[in-house]
């Protein structure tokens, strides 16, 4: 058999893992230990005291099992973070995938908007580092339930995967602004809430209007003075542009394909 296709062998076993195709180990603990029981405690540990209190060892010690018992179900940390990683985006109770909007558009602000409560629940997700494309059954789910709202759209496969990456990207970098400035509190002093007023007066005070006549002009605007003139969600505006960007990328594609042919 040739193979000049088959995947390299640590994705092929990560997957393996990730979907539990893996036969479970013929020696040591069995009734009380599993790749479940291992992963919920150590999703545990990083929701209570963040990614750094997580170690097999510190696992292993919550679970009443010496930390080799806890190899030969996860062979290394770094299997255990993808894992955490999966877990983290099993949906709440109160995510209705059957209740996902209809239109392409409201399915990708609800889709951005419950990935942003999932960093928020589960911030520590951010700080792993990114391996690969998302293989675990949880994350494949939410892809997809976006590639679904697509569909209508008619764009080509290789379109929607792209959007489906600008959007999960989109909203995995505002989640992580978010959470730095949510963390950096305890050091400036500054709630995110209360950057802005704060940044526009700092500013007004060293910006030179003959360097800066841009800039002096979004200052004087008054957009970081108060409610009235406050600048939009930058998150929701954000994404509203991005989506902007892909309605026009569909107006197009629906233009070409309905174009006369030429003569």
């Amino acid at each position: 058999m040739s193979t000049d296709h088959l995947p390299p062998q640590e994705p092929a076993r990560m997957l393996e893992l990730l979907w539990g195709t893996t036969e479970p180990p013929t020696r040591g603990p069995k009734p009380g230990l599993s790749v479940a029981k291992i992963v919920e405690t150590a999703v545990r540990i990083a929701d209570e005291e963040g990614l750094a209190a997580v170690s097999m060892r510190r696992v292993a010690e919550e679970l009443g099992f010496t930390t080799m018992s806890l190899y030969r179900y996860v062979s290394s940390k770094d299997d255990l973070l993808e894992l955490m990683q999966d877990a983290a985006a099993v949906p709440s109770p109160d995510i209705d995938f059957d209740a996902v909007p209809d239109h392409w558009r409201d399915a990708a602000k609800w889709w951005a908007s419950n990935n942003l409560v999932m960093f928020r629940r589960h911030p520590w997700f951010m700080d792993i580092p990114l391996s690969g494309p998302p293989m675990g059954p949880n994350q494949v789910r939410w892809m997809e339930r976006f590639l679904r709202a697509l569909e209508p759209t008619g764009l080509s496969p290789g379109e929607k995967m792209g959007i489906l990456t600008l959007i999960s990207t989109y909203a995995l970098s505002a989640g992580r602004l978010e959470h730095s400035l949510t963390q950096a509190a305890s050091k400036t002093g500054v709630e995110p809430d209360a950057w802005d007023p704060l940044y526009g007066e700092m500013l007004a005070k060293v910006i030179d209007p003959v360097e800066f006549p841009a800039l002096t002009e979004v200052l004087q605007s008054g957009i970081f003075s108060g409610p009235a003139d406050s600048p939009p969600d930058e998150i929701a505006f954000g994404l509203e542009v991005i989506l902007d960007g892909v309605e026009a990328l569909i107006a197009r594609r629906r233009g070409e394909s309905t174009a006369p042919s030429p003569p």
